[in-house]
C-alpha cells in the first residue's frame, strides 16, 4: 500500500522505516506468488497495474478488518467501553461526565440507532449495554424476542408518553393536550419500527385517534435535527416524559397527553449471562438520574 501511495520504492521505504531493497524484495516475492505483476515502471514512477488495482482494493479491506479486530481485542481487554442508544441528547450529555471520570482507563464509543439496531449491536458484542424504551404492555413480548438473542431488558423506570413542543407551537404555554387533538398537530418522527413510540401510543377510548393517521411532516433519527425542528418550527414530537427533560435547559417542553393510557418502560439491554463492567454500572446509575 505504501508503494501505491508514494509511487516509489524509495519513498515507500522511507515511510516504512526500512530499505529500498527490502521493499523491492517483498513486492517481487508477492508478484512471484501471485504470478502477475503488481507494478510497472513509467519514467521515475512505479504505477499500479490493472491487476494490482484489484489486489490493492482487497488489501484495503483486509487492513480495515485487521483494525477492527485490534479494536475488538482492546474492548475484550477492558480498554474500550461501548454504549448503544436510541437518539437521545440525555445520553449524549453523560459522555462528558464519563470522560472526566474514566479517561485514563477507558476509551468510550457511542452507537446510536433504532431500538432494533440497539439490541442487534448488543447481541453481536459491538456494545456492552444498550438503552431503549418500550411500551409497558409489550414488555413480555419484547423480552421474548430478546431472549432468542440471549439478551434481557432491565427496566429502570416507567414513564408516561408526552409530546415535545417548542416556542413556536400554538400550545406551548399549556401544560397538557387531549389525545383527540393530536391529529391537528404536525409531527417529526424517527424511522418507523415495531417498537417505536408511535406504534404503541393508543387511546383509552374507542377509536379516538389512530397514530398512523397523524400528520408526519418529517422523519429523522438525529436528535439534533429533532431539537432544531422543535425550537424553530411549529412541529412537535411524541416522546417519553423524563424526570429531567431530555432537552436540558432549552426552550423545548413536554406536554402531558390527556386520555393516553400508554406507559413506557425505560431501561437497558444486556447479555443474560454477562457480568456488567464497572463503567457500565456507572453509566447506568448516571442515566437513572435523568429518568
Amino acid at each position: 500500500m505504501a508503494v501505491c501511495d508514494k509511487g516509489s520504492f524509495n519513498k515507500a521505504a522511507e515511510c516504512l522505516y526500512t530499505s529500498q531493497p527490502n521493499v523491492s524484495r517483498v513486492i517481487r516475492n508477492l508478484e512471484d506468488e501471485l504470478g502477475q505483476n503488481l507494478f510497472e515502471r513509467q519514467g521515475n514512477r512505479m504505477v499500479v497495474t490493472h491487476y494490482g488495482e484489484t489486489v490493492k482494493e482487497y488489501a484495503r479491506v483486509i487492513l480495515k478488518h485487521s483494525s477492527m479486530i485490534v479494536k475488538l481485542a482492546e474492548y475484550r481487554n477492558g480498554r474500550n467501553f461501548t454504549v448503544a442508544t436510541y437518539p437521545s441528547g440525555t445520553v449524549s450529555g453523560i459522555f462528558a461526565e464519563f470522560y472526566d471520570k474514566w479517561k485514563h482507563e477507558y476509551t468510550a464509543e457511542h452507537l446510536e440507532g433504532s431500538i432494533e439496531s440497539v439490541s442487534d449491536w448488543v447481541s453481536k458484542g459491538l456494545a456492552e449495554i444498550g438503552f431503549a424504551y418500550v411500551a409497558e404492555k409489550q414488555l413480555k413480548f419484547f423480552n421474548h424476542i430478546l431472549n432468542h438473542k440471549k439478551l434481557i431488558f432491565n427496566v429502570m423506570a416507567i414513564r408516561d408518553a408526552c409530546i415535545y413542543v417548542g416556542p413556536r407551537h400554538p400550545r406551548y404555554n399549556d401544560e397538557s393536550v387531549d389525545i383527540s387533538e393530536l391529529h391537528g398537530f404536525k409531527f417529526i418522527s424517527g424511522a418507523r419500527e415495531y417498537f417505536s413510540m408511535e406504534h404503541h401510543l393508543t387511546p383509552v377510548s374507542l377509536g379516538v385517534i389512530d397514530t398512523a393517521d397523524l400528520n408526519y411532516v418529517m422523519y429523522s433519527n438525529s436528535d439534533q435535527t429533532v431539537s432544531s425542528m422543535l425550537l424553530n418550527t411549529d412541529v412537535c414530537s411524541i416522546g417519553v416524559n423524563y424526570k429531567i427533560s431530555r432537552y436540558g435547559k432549552s426552550d423545548i417542553k413536554a406536554l402531558k397527553i390527556n386520555g393516553c393510557s400508554t406507559a413506557m418502560a425505560i431501561g437497558y439491554i444486556c447479555h443474560i449471562n454477562n457480568k456488567i463492567s464497572k463503567p457500565a454500572s456507572w453509566f447506568i446509575s448516571q442515566f437513572k438520574r435523568f429518568i
